[in-house]
């Protein structure tokens, strides 16, 4: 079986991240999530993929952040620490310089602690055609499994849908998406201004509850050239990451619950 490589991003705001600031530690990937770093934590559970290749590793190279990386178990030429450029989607092109052509390619950030290899296996496995493949969630299947949890929601007529930060890059082609993303970075959190990239008469549609999401991911893939599909996962876990104290708290709680039944 072939390995696939990874992109993982752990530039995060440095010391004047609130949990950070309340941990005491120099950044947010560096915050202890039940005992340990979050950064070594998302590593570990990415180095028990049996396909994973290398890992490239968007973080500052400093001794702590080194020491996080390599308490997961990833060593030796597997891992590659990354400077982190001035935004996330200048590190991603930078990261994605460094990994070269070899696709596929995972994308996904160090906040993502309860990462499972198996969501991965789905989203590489995937058979849709596109270059670029995004991991979603069905919005009420997160508040189902966490009905007290804030999540970033897109309103499509079919469904709602949460983002999991899991990209698949299936060929060079889905390079090109990261010269666009600068334009949504700052508005992540405001999903009709993410929409608005596919054109005037789509976020009418969007806002009106007249946008299904296949149509939305068709109208992204004219609006950027290159062909971008939605892969729906079926475990609410893949779309929590750990933004805030309450993420920390629901994490750590799902992760004391899995340790109770082993």
């Amino acid at each position: 079986m072939e390995s696939v490589d990874a992109i993982v991003l752990a530039g995060d705001r440095g010391p004047d991240d609130p949990l950070a600031q309340a941990a005491r530690v120099a950044g947010k990937t560096l915050v202890p999530v039940a005992g340990e770093a979050m950064l070594s934590r998302s590593l570990r559970a990415l180095a028990a993929w049996k396909r994973l290749g290398r890992v490239f590793l968007v973080a500052p190279l400093t001794p702590d952040y080194q020491s996080a990386a390599q308490a997961s178990g990833l060593a030796g030429g597997r891992l590659v620490m990354i400077e982190p450029a001035a935004s996330p989607s200048a590190s991603v092109d930078k990261a994605l310089a460094a990994a070269g052509s070899k696709r596929p390619l995972v994308l996904t950030t160090a906040d993502h602690v309860l990462l499972d290899h198996q969501w991965l296996d789905l989203l590489v496995d995937d058979t849709s055609p596109a270059d670029l493949l995004v991991g979603l969630v069905r919005h009420g299947q997160v508040m189902q499994r966490f009905p007290n949890s804030r999540r970033t929601r897109y309103r499509f007529s079919d469904q709602s849908v949460c983002g999991t930060n899991l990209f698949v890059f299936r060929s060079g082609r889905a390079d090109a998406v990261v010269r666009r993303w600068r334009e949504v970075e700052q508005q992540r959190k405001r999903p009709w201004r993410v929409v608005a990239m596919l054109g005037w008469v789509n976020l009418g549609r969007y806002l009106a509850g007249r946008l299904s999401l296949q149509d939305g991911f068709e109208a992204l893939s004219t609006a950027l050239g290159v062909a971008v599909s939605a892969h729906l996962l079926n475990d609410p876990l893949a779309a929590v990451d750990v933004d805030s104290a309450a993420d920390l708290a629901m994490v750590e709680s799902v992760l004391a619950e899995a340790a109770s039944q082993c």
